[in-house]
């Protein structure tokens, strides 16, 4: 015989409109293939000392995944969690408008970020490996941070993905990389897209695009 809780949950399983309650859904913006990509890089880098970096958080979603997969391999290094937890910056916005020809109103999101709720929720969900950093990631001094392994940039708007990624690749441990999310034509938010191209041009290296939006910068 069923207890209470099953019973419940076999009821609403069935009921019309309250079933979707139980209804399957996918809980990430991040696809597949660039959660898969991250997790390589963060097993890759375990023994190196390289930190992980997840920049651009939202709800945090995805930072539960990484929390998760860092405590079920035991592995020991923080998750560093860096925001503005209000959104994007005037400056960053002013390049999208008046350099690439964007409308500002699509930029009007991400607004309701709050540190210490964002912390609690994690803390909450039973995670306490993890520092936070609130602020313009594109003018933090990366040096703090010291050698970095895996990193998850999903800040969407071109000129800060740029700039973070000249700043942390010379940092990146050997195995180590970056996965930009948004790298796809069209749209507000393929300024990720050309920051990725332009920078990996530059540098040489070769285009790797995992889970059709994610550009995967490996150290060289």
């Amino acid at each position: 015989m069923m207890n209470l809780t099953e019973s419940l949950k076999y009821v609403v399983y069935r009921a019309p409109i309250v079933s979707r309650l139980m209804a399957p859904t996918y809980p990430y913006k991040i696809n597949p293939g660039q959660l898969a990509a991250m997790i390589e890089l963060i097993d890759n880098t375990r023994t190196s000392g390289g930190e992980v970096v997840e920049i651009g958080v939202a709800q945090g979603d995805s930072s539960v995944f990484f929390l998760e997969h860092l405590h079920t391999t035991a592995d020991p290094r923080p998750l560093l969690l860096f925001d503005t937890f209000s959104g994007f910056t005037p400056e960053s916005i002013d390049v999208e408008v008046d350099q690439r020809g964007k409308h500002k109103s699509e930029y009007d999101k991400f607004r309701y970020g709050d540190e210490a709720k964002f912390r609690r929720n994690l803390a909450n969900a039973g995670y306490h490996n993890f520092s936070t950093y609130r602020g313009d990631a594109a003018k933090f001094d990366w040096t703090q941070i010291g050698p970095i392994g895996a990193v998850l940039l999903d800040i969407d708007l071109y000129k800060p993905t740029l700039d973070i990624l000249n700043a942390i690749y010379p940092l990146l441990v050997s195995g180590g990389g970056i996965v930009v999310d948004d790298c796809i034509e069209g749209g507000p938010w393929d300024g990720s897209l050309q920051a990725y191209q332009e920078f990996i041009a530059e540098n040489g290296l070769p285009s790797e695009i995992v889970g059709r939006k994610g550009g995967v910068v490996r150290k060289a």
